[in-house]
């Protein structure tokens, strides 16, 4: 039998309406110099909208029901705020004032930049899938990001990966936590459950994971069983997400990302104009793009195509530029290698780091995958490293800019 969620017993988040985690209120001398690289947590709590319980309706659509009020509170306690919204038929796409949100009918991915405090969001979240979406289990989750370049900044959890992965062992139980990359140089921390593998079974006698709240000496249970790693695999998911993370960007390529006018070239103006000027409206051509650019600097985009998505943000500021590049878009729509060569000759790096995770099946060429990460044009590669999950596979890069090319 099921154990549901009670509100009684979830924690009780912090909520602030403080966002000075905002980008604007940064300078760009140095002194206080934004953090870039996101905080990335994806909670899936089915495989597919076709998993979906509909009960006695035909149109129960999920986390997609749930108004925009309630998500506003809920990324107060992020410390980040909503501010443009698209959508299509399967997916709602967020511009948040620190990276983005994705909400599709069973699943949530949130990416948020600066000082965010992503993971303390996580009990209200999980209270909202089971109040308003009667999502009483999780299937999976992921939680990753890159090295910050400023730890000594951010919030607890964040200001150590022991911290946040300590926190996240007391909400969820059989997670894996990994330190990918050189430790002493650009590296990529990745945490992740394994999946719920009788979804569609009453099996009373699978294993079954606790979820035990944050800060709090009470304790609430969600499902989610776990015996055969082939579970994914079973499925028939495809599911695959290329990240491209760079730093060092061009100070040439980064003026296009500041504003030319004070007073009219910001907001989704202003963003429209850096999608024409650096070619980023080209990268997915078909794709309903959302992009913002922020004052005095700094910009963010979403983009839709069909049932898949992809987001960019860019912080420009020579003391601490970044970029981030993330999609699920097919690969019909253009190899890994293209989309890494199009994005770097947009940014132009001095480094930049790669990620390719994919679900695991019969027709996956792993030589295949551990290829796209291959030598690109005037960068050397330094780490290339394949991991074998759960019902996943994971390629990571990293490369740097040849001497002679800088």
């Amino acid at each position: 039998m099921d154990t549901l969620i009670c509100k009684d017993n979830l924690p009780s988040s912090s909520i602030s309406t403080d966002t000075t985690s905002d980008r604007t209120l940064f300078s760009s001398n140095g002194s206080d110099s934004f953090e870039g690289p996101e905080k990335l947590l994806e909670i899936w709590f089915e495989p597919s909208p076709n998993y979906i319980d509909k009960g006695n309706s035909s149109t129960n659509i999920g986390l997609r029901s749930v108004e925009r009020k309630i998500w506003d509170d809920m990324l107060n306690i992020v410390k980040c705020r909503i501010i443009n919204m698209t959508e299509n038929d399967h997916v709602d796409a967020y511009l948040l004032s620190e990276s983005s949100m994705f909400v599709y009918q069973h699943k949530i991915i949130l990416k948020t930049c600066g000082t965010t405090t992503l993971l303390v969001a996580i009990p209200r979240l999980l209270e909202i899938a089971s109040e308003y979406c009667q999502f009483h289990r999780v299937w999976r989750v992921f939680y990753s990001r890159k090295s910050f370049m400023f730890p000594e900044r951010q919030l607890h959890p964040h200001n150590d990966w022991k911290d946040e992965v300590a926190y996240l062992e007391q909400l969820f139980d059989n997670g894996s936590a990994y330190t990918v990359g050189r430790i002493n140089g650009d590296h990529w921390f990745l945490y992740l459950t394994s999946p719920q593998n009788d979804i569609t079974s009453d099996n009373e006698n699978s294993s079954r994971l606790r979820h035990r709240a944050a800060s709090s000496g009470d304790s609430y249970s969600l499902d989610v069983n776990v015996d055969d790693q082939c579970a994914t695999n079973d499925l028939n998911l495809d599911d695959q997400t290329v990240e491209v993370l760079m730093t060092e960007l061009s100070p040439k390529a980064m003026k296009k990302f500041y504003c030319n006018n004070m007073d009219d070239d910001s907001g989704t103006e202003g963003g429209a104009r850096v999608d024409r000027e650096t070619g980023l409206k080209n990268l997915y051509p078909s794709a309903k793009l959302d992009s913002f650019l922020f004052k005095p600097c700094g910009y963010s985009a979403n983009g839709l195509l069909e049932d898949s998505y992809f987001t960019i943000h860019v912080t420009p500021e020579q003391s601490c530029s970044y970029a981030s590049f993330e999609t699920n878009i097919p690969l019909a729509h253009g190899s890994i290698s293209e989309i890494i060569h199009q994005v770097i000759s947009i940014f132009e790096p001095g480094k930049f780091s790669v990620t390719v995770f994919k679900t695991q099946g019969c027709n996956v060429d792993k030589k295949h995958l551990v290829n796209s990460l291959s030598n690109v044009a005037g960068y050397v590669r330094k780490d290339r490293i394949l991991y074998d999950f759960d019902g996943y596979d994971l390629v990571f890069g990293h490369f740097e800019k040849r001497s002679c090319d800088k």
